[in-house]
């Protein structure tokens, strides 16, 4: 699968850990794109994040049972679809103009806890028959 400038054709070309970006009515479909206007400040510092490493992030429904974390957070649905940042755009007004390109879907292995990030991140298991 190409997203962008970069192939990603194995596995191994997907970081087992990625930012997750929890959002409802929000279904981003291996190939596809997702245009994305970005101006909460825990995702404002995911996207500077994913800007400054891999250009990675996680889309991802809130689990469909409305179940909710200790925290106040939606519960995640099982699986997702990696997204590689191919567009972005500085609004001028605090807010990130952003278009994900959709790489494969991924299954949540287990959210991991990073204290200094305001984002959630998981680890995960991507689906490796959508890079063929």
């Amino acid at each position: 699968m190409q997203a962008g400038n970069v192939n990603y054709r194995t596995a191994e070309d997907i970081p087992g850990t990625v930012a997750v970006f929890p959002l409802s009515g929000a279904l981003l479909l291996p190939g596809g794109r997702m245009p994305l206007n970005i101006f909460e400040p825990r995702y404002l510092q995911m996207v500077e994040s994913a800007m400054a490493g891999n250009r990675l992030i996680g889309m991802i429904q809130p689990a469909l049972d409305g179940a909710v974390r200790p925290d106040g957070e939606p519960e995640l649905a099982p699986v997702g679809c990696l997204g590689r940042i191919i567009s972005f755009a500085e609004s001028g007004d605090g807010r990130y103009l952003i278009t994900l390109h959709g790489v494969c879907r991924f299954r949540l292995t287990e959210e991991v806890d990073k204290p200094h990030r305001a984002f959630r991140q998981a680890r995960i298991t991507p689906f490796a028959g959508d890079l063929a």
